[in-house]
């Protein structure tokens, strides 16, 4: 290989991507990095690192991948790489044992091979409050929130919000003795139609629920850790929130009658994680209750569980940049690369499918963004399409 700059840029679309990456960027500071964070996914990099469901590392010299959601396209397990293809970087980085058993069921596949070795290393977000005392922790957040110090805290962290999901849940927890905390996701209302109703739909909650004096309500850019580490339970419907919960002791409860409307007619949420108690909207108040009375015997579940499946919690960015290092000076890793199951040719159906999405993924997301001429013909033939499909 050839020799590379201690040069890393970290490319992010929002601010839960950024917030996967600073332990990265401040561990490759410490190590002497040149260390940029960009939203620009076109950036030309020495070393680029991404996390995206769809980049372009052809523009970095040498090219890294991790998740951006620890459930990353949770209904299209194990194969993510289906879709998402890992091939065309160098190096990539899974985050539990869980995904570890995922790509084992599909290292036989080309796409789902990174060039120079694919590693376990943990979830980075976690890193920075891994060994941070919990108790120390709490009483100062409560303290600049001015949440009460003597009653559990239960927090709500969806994925979507939409048909009151929002007040569904502060409802049932005006019933119990309890403060009640609302962190929403972080979108862009421009991204899509069902961004555009989730961002509005927030705004109309928190229009709600502002004056409630148990109800303490979160700036959407507050990182989720943040919101967790003061927290003693937290409900959501399939959100990533609820795995991030676990990795830090917290029992994580699914509402699994709240709707999700990235499709249309709304669905279920996709929700049989092994780490996540289940109840519905109504039985929402007694199934908190319930945990509250016997909490012990729930952060013991969930910790046998975290166990089990996160490993290198407090030290996933130490890992990666150890491997980049690695890579940087050109000696062998230092850890053993995942081993990959004896290549197999992909069945012709799938790699057809497989050959589609890549090929419309960079005509929309990287011709049709750079190039003024492709733009001018390809949307009138992609609205076209999506008019005789109904889609519009």
């Amino acid at each position: 290989m050839k020799h590379l700059k201690k040069d890393l840029t970290l490319i992010y679309s929002d601010s839960a991507e950024k917030s996967i990456f600073k332990p990265i960027a401040d561990e490759a500071s410490k190590r002497g990095y040149k260390v940029t964070l960009t939203d620009d996914k076109f950036a030309k990099c020495e070393i680029g690192f991404y996390c995206q469901h769809v980049n372009f590392p052809q523009f970095s010299k040498f090219s890294l991948i991790m998740l951006h959601d620890i459930i990353q396209q949770y209904g299209n397990w194990p194969d993510l790489w289906l879709r998402e293809p890992w091939n065309k970087y160098d190096i990539g980085f899974l985050p539990s044992n869980q995904w570890v058993n995922n790509w084992n069921q599909c290292s036989q596949w080309y796409y789902a091979n990174p060039r120079k070795g694919m590693y376990k290393a943990g979830w980075p977000k976690a890193d920075n409050y891994a060994g941070i005392d919990r108790e120390s922790y709490k009483k100062e957040f409560n303290r600049k929130h001015g949440i009460d110090d003597k009653k559990p805290t239960i927090l709500y962290a969806p994925a979507w919000e939409n048909d009151n999901k929002q007040d569904d849940f502060v409802q049932s927890m005006l019933k119990l003795d309890v403060n009640i905390l609302i962190k929403q996701g972080n979108v862009d209302p421009n991204y899509s139609p069902q961004y555009y109703a989730h961002y509005h739909e927030v705004l109309r909650m928190s229009e709600m629920h502002k004056d409630i004096v148990e109800v303490t309500i979160l700036d959407p850019t507050t990182n989720i850790f943040e919101a967790i580490m003061a927290s003693d339970v937290l409900v959501s419907e399939e959100s990533s929130t609820m795995c991030e919960a676990t990795m830090m002791g917290i029992p994580a409860v699914s509402v699994s009658n709240w709707l999700i409307p990235d499709t249309d007619p709304k669905r279920f949420p996709e929700c049989d994680y092994d780490f996540v108690f289940m109840t519905t909207k109504e039985e929402l108040t007694d199934f908190i209750s319930g945990i509250l009375g016997s909490y012990g015997d729930y952060v013991s579940k969930v910790n046998a569980f975290r166990e089990a499946t996160f490993g290198n919690i407090g030290g996933s960015a130490k890992i990666i940049m150890d491997v980049i290092d690695d890579c940087v000076e050109g000696r062998p890793v230092r850890y053993e690369a995942l081993k990959r199951r004896p290549e197999e040719k992909v069945p012709k159906k799938q790699l057809k499918f497989h050959r589609h999405e890549c090929i419309k993924r960079e005509m929309y997301y990287n011709y049709n963004k750079r190039s003024k001429l492709f733009h001018f013909f390809y949307e009138p033939v992609r609205k076209l399409k999506k008019k005789a499909e109904g889609r519009e």
